[in-house]
């Protein structure tokens, strides 16, 4: 098959190192460099970032001003300045461990005559696991369950054509998160197919407890403004009561080949973190609901 011109759109603040590494990693990829385009998108970072000498021609790098913070104002720069048949996107702290990951994607959406190709997304433990990453692996990014029982993909690893964003517009301007869902179920229920395509793998790193914290608030917050939008909603308070129930001991709600067999030993640590996390991010739901009720 011929390989289209594909446009990699990756927007970033502050984490410049991780920015240069996922570079490199794509430009390994086993694909034609005269038909990739790599676009970084600063989204306002505190430093100007600077490039190694050869990486500075292979890429476009582009600011996003206006909407400082919010990923999907800084993608839609790219989308708007890029030139491929294919857009791609993938966060600036993902690593990509496959040089046919890139071919891989493109090939699902031919293979598949689909518009939307959502790669599989794993976690990168590290040197140490931890309580909080296996609880972060357990419940972020889960792109095949997204796909088939929902309809929906996260721009965390997400092949598109071109042409759907001609018809069904661009993300929303200023968010910070939960855009990518919301854009992905319009496109889905205009009629666009989307398809999981586990050969294009990304890795995330998991997150310490912290981090982890501080996501599922900023999700919770993202999930206000998709629940808004939603034709039959549940009561704002719905599922804040629900997360005030501690999850099961045993996680079986959980998908088993989303962790290994020795996890079994930090399963306390693991079900806290559960807990607590789920009760954050309703209570940011919960607090984003207020803040905009009138």
């Amino acid at each position: 098959m011929e390989e289209p011109r594909v446009s990699v759109i990756i927007p970033f603040k502050n984490n410049h190192g991780e920015v240069v590494q996922i570079v490199e990693q794509i430009l390994a990829q086993d694909y034609p460099e005269d038909s990739l385009e790599i676009i970084c998108i600063d989204n306002g970072s505190d430093n100007q970032i600077t490039f190694p000498e050869d990486l500075k021609s292979r890429i476009r790098l582009l600011q996003e001003n206006d909407h400082s913070n919010s990923p999907y104002s800084a993608r839609n720069r790219g989308i708007e300045a890029s030139t491929g048949e294919v857009i791609i996107f993938v966060d600036a702290n993902s690593m990509i461990k496959n040089t046919g990951w890139l071919k891989n994607g493109v090939r699902c959406l031919q293979k598949e005559n689909v518009d939307m190709a959502a790669g599989k997304v794993s976690f990168d433990f590290g040197e140490k696991i931890t309580a909080a990453g296996i609880a972060d692996a357990l419940t972020s990014i889960n792109m095949k369950q997204a796909v088939e029982e929902r309809g929906v993909a996260y721009t965390a690893n997400l092949f598109i054509k071109r042409n759907l964003f001609e018809t069904v517009g661009l993300f929303e301007e200023g968010i910070r998160s939960g855009g990518d869902v919301r854009w992905t179920l319009k496109a889905f229920e205009m009629g666009f197919k989307l398809v999981y395509c586990p050969k294009a793998e990304v890795f995330k790193k998991a997150r310490s407890a912290k981090a982890l914290y501080s996501k599922k608030m900023r999700t919770g917050r993202g999930y206000y403004h998709t629940w808004k939008k939603e034709y039959d909603k549940v009561p704002w308070y719905y599922n804040f009561i629900r997360s005030l129930k501690p999850p099961s001991i045993e996680m079986k709600q959980l998908n088993p080949e989303r962790y290994q067999p020795e996890f079994a030993r930090k399963k306390l640590g693991v079900w806290f973190h559960l807990y607590l996390s789920g009760i954050l991010e309703q209570a940011a739901f919960a607090r984003e609901y207020f803040r905009n009720r009138n």
